[in-house]
């Protein structure tokens, strides 16, 4: 034994710094959610989830300040007309930078313009976010909207934010789609210069927030189901966009391959 102390394996032994010890506590992961944004976007849509789960009155509540014999916001022509204008926009600017990344090839002046890598990432956080995620979401809880629920002359029943004991069949509650399509919005701001992102942020907010409370004045979703969407998507982005600019240069340089071989193809 004394031999293996005085040795010197055993001295490199002792000196050897312990292993830090896995924590896995409330603490340890707001801590590391503080310092990683996507992390912290999921953390906090979490805490929310926990915060209506606990005090699921407040879903009922706001939406019976909207009730009188009916939601009739829900015919509200100016509502309607932000819902649709909502519904509208992802339908005309989606296809537009998609049609802008298949022509780069051939265009190599595009791609002084936009990034590829910035394009194809707003292509599928669209896919992925309000896309996948809440397709999925949806079908695993089956919350029923609060037009459908008893207690606003439906005939389906109230669950909270993270019951899966929802009856809803199809087109459910949470999150809430048109509220997770208006804040994706703001994914459009990283083909701007830098000096503008902050100034179109600020002009949409006011129309994403018209465009996700609006739903709950005509009875589609819960204050939660709005609310919830925007860390919800902010965490689907910011991963995402983590993943894109860890291969920019790799996907930039692909269409950049592509367009110089297009050239040569046709000389």
């Amino acid at each position: 034994m004394h031999q293996y102390l005085f040795s010197k394996a055993g001295a490199e032994k002792l000196n050897r710094p312990a292993r830090p010890k896995f924590r896995f506590s409330a603490v340890h992961i707001a801590g590391r959610a503080f310092r990683n944004p996507a992390l912290l976007a999921l953390f906090v849509a979490f805490a929310m989830m926990l915060f209506f789960s606990i005090w699921p009155g407040i879903d009922l509540d706001v939406s019976l300040v909207f009730w009188d014999d009916g939601f009739r916001l829900g015919e509200d022509r100016f509502l309607v007309a932000v819902r649709d204008l909502n519904r509208a926009l992802p339908s005309v600017l989606l296809p537009g930078l998609a049609c802008v990344l298949l022509a780069m090839p051939f265009f190599a002046g595009l791609r002084r313009i936009f990034h590829p890598y910035k394009l194809l990432l707003v292509l599928t956080f669209f896919a992925l976010g309000p896309g996948a995620t809440v397709h999925i979401l949806k079908t695993l809880f089956a919350r029923a909207r609060p037009q459908q629920l008893g207690e606003f002359g439906g005939d389906l029943f109230f669950t909270p934010v993270l019951s899966l004991d929802g009856a809803c069949a199809r087109s459910c509650s949470f999150p809430s789609g048109e509220s997770s399509t208006a804040i994706a919005l703001l994914a459009f701001t990283i083909l701007l210069p830098a000096r503008l992102r902050l100034i179109c942020a600020a002009i949409l907010m006011p129309f994403i927030v018209v465009v996700s409370l609006n739903r709950v004045a005509m009875g589609a979703h819960f204050l939660s189901d709005v609310l919830i969407a925007w860390p919800l998507m902010l965490a689907v982005f910011l991963c995402l966009h983590r993943l894109f600019l860890r291969y920019r240069y790799a996907i930039d340089t692909a269409f950049s391959r592509s367009s110089g071989g297009s050239r040569r193809a046709a000389g």
